[in-house]
This record gives C-alpha cells, structure tokens and sequence, in this order.
C-alpha cells in the first residue's frame, strides 16, 4: 500500500512529538535523536506534499525562445547556478557547452537578457522523490543536512509536464 499525504503528515508530527519528549526528559542530552527525528518529519512533511501531487514536483528548466524544451541541466558552478546543455535527451551524457542565466534584479530584466541569449528559463513537473542535501564531515556537518525533493530523470527529461514554457 503506497503512503498518501495524510500518512506522512502523521508520520512527520509522531517525530515531532518524539523530539518534544526527547527535550521534555533529556533537555539537551538527546540532541542527536532529536536531531535525527525532527530530520524525519521534515522529510514527511515533503514525502507528504510529493503524495499529494501524485509524486511530482516542480523544477526550472530551459527552452528556446520558440518554447520548444531545450536539452539542458541545471548544475552548482564555481559562479553560482548555470544550464549545462546535452547533445541529446540522455541526462548522463557530457555537456557540450554552458548557459550562464541572467542575474538580473528585477525579472522583466533576466527574461529579456537571457531571451537575447536565445533562451527563456521556465517551469516543468517531473517525477521526484524525498533525500538529504548536506556536506562536511563529523556532528559539524550535520548542521548542513537538510531535506530535499530531488527529480529521478536525472536532470532532465523530454517527457517532463511543461508548465511554463514562456509562450
């Protein structure tokens, strides 16, 4: 039987009772189970919003200026986030070149500067499921755990539900 949203809303609020008794009878010597519960009902919480849209979620991707869905990936650089464009429909190939979006303040502005680029940055509904995002090592990196819904398409897919395409 597949969890709805409602399951995981019950989940998320059993942990977050776990973590208030947790505090209530340890006060801060249980820190790393409250830690760990309080981590799994926030992962609920989103487990419960991906159930209630029948496990998708929403994620930029990139088009031409003809709406037409561009084989790209979103991907972290050493300069903040940037498209690294595919030679075809298979995420896990190599790039063959990059988009840098525009960083302009006001959106009006990014959407004409990267629409001078050829390309317009719009919204598609993909597949997803609930991990973690962190880094670093010991109890210091649990500080930069956090949840996340990540897409399965691997970045990115020519079947993905266009929402907006700029057009």
């Amino acid at each position: 039987m597949t969890a709805t949203a409602t399951d995981y809303i019950t989940r998320a609020k059993d942990k977050e009772k776990q973590v208030n008794d947790s505090i209530d009878s340890s006060d801060t010597d249980g820190f790393l189970s409250q830690w760990a519960s309080a981590l799994g009902a926030q992962q609920d919480m989103l487990r419960a919003e991906l159930a209630a849209n029948d496990g998708y979620a929403e994620f930029p991707a990139l088009f031409d200026t003809d709406g037409n869905l561009i084989p790209a990936k979103l991907i972290n650089t050493t300069y903040g986030n940037a498209w690294g464009l595919l030679p075809g429909n298979d995420p896990t190939e190599s790039f063959t070149s990059y988009f840098n979006p525009s960083k302009a303040r006001g959106e009006s502005q990014r959407i004409s500067n990267d629409a001078k680029k050829g390309y317009y940055v719009g919204t598609v509904s993909v597949l997803s499921a609930v991990g973690t995002s962190g880094s670093g090592t010991g109890l210091s990196g649990l500080t930069t755990v956090r949840p996340v819904i990540y897409r399965l398409d691997k970045g990115f897919s020519i079947d993905a539900v266009i929402l907006d395409n700029g057009k």
